[in-house]
Parts: C-alpha cells; sequence; structure tokens
C-alpha cells in the first residue's frame, strides 16, 4: 500500500496518510511497513527528535496527588521533618502543609519541600508516581 502525503498529527508518531483516491489510513508507531513515502527516492520514515526536557516539563505538570497519598509514601519519619519545619515555617508555608488541597509536582512549593527534605528531582518524581498509586 503506497500514500501521496503524509502528515503528522499531534502526538509526533502518528501519521495521517492519503493515497490519490482519498483513501485515508491513519498509521501509528507500531506499523513500521507503512512508514515508507510513495516516490522513486523513498527513504524509512524517521521520527521527530524527542525534546526530553520538554517531555519531562510535560509529565511533571501532570503529576498530582492528595496529600493523603503524599504523607502515606513520605512515612511518619519523612513527613515528621515537614511537621518539623512548619513550627518554623512563614505564615504562607503552614498554609500550604496545611491546607492544600492537592501536591502538584511542577508547584514551587513541593519543590521547596523536597528541597527540605534532600530528596533530588528523580526522587520527587518517584514519590509521586508511587503515592499515585496509594488508593484509599
Amino acid at each position: 500500500m503506497t500514500f501521496e502525503t503524509y502528515e503528522f498529527l499531534s502526538d509526533g508518531v502518528t501519521i495521517r496518510a492519503t493515497r490519490k483516491d482519498g483513501y485515508v489510513r491513519i498509521i501509528d508507531k507500531h506499523e513500521t511497513e507503512l512508514w515508507v513515502p510513495a516516490s522513486d527516492k523513498a527513504t524509512a520514515y524517521e521520527p521527530p527528535p524527542v525534546d526530553e526536557a520538554a517531555e519531562l516539563t510535560k509529565a511533571r505538570a501532570a503529576m498530582v496527588i492528595s496529600p493523603m497519598q503524599g504523607i502515606l509514601t513520605l512515612g511518619e519519619k519523612e513527613w515528621g521533618k515537614v511537621l518539623a519545619y512548619r513550627d518554623t515555617a512563614s505564615w504562607q508555608e503552614r498554609i500550604v502543609i496545611n491546607s492544600a488541597l492537592d501536591w502538584r509536582r511542577d508547584s514551587q512549593n513541593i519543590a521547596f519541600f523536597g528541597f527540605l527534605l534532600g530528596y533530588t528531582a528523580e526522587q520527587m518524581d518517584a514519590l509521586f508516581i508511587a503515592a499515585g498509586q496509594v488508593k484509599a
């Protein structure tokens, strides 16, 4: 099956391929046998390079957990460090500790608490991933 035009769709790995007769086929990354343009100079399709920093930023923006999930995943000892800090925290920080409805991975407040606990960015990612699995 050969196609005349290829159009990248929004996710960057799915292609809308169209033949001369108007037939349209959606090709995903698993259908590599169809990734060859219909021309004499055919070359295999190469997906665009992935901007890993942008993908990581996007993934972190989607990481949202409840305080309950975060606290249970941190455990008593680590959460105790946050509570000990709360006694010396600013008014705004106490509001965040006591009243946040959710914890967002890309929040500067959450980043600060990660720093306070001595967590690396990777450890914070792991915390959010693990906490997301906690069900009440």
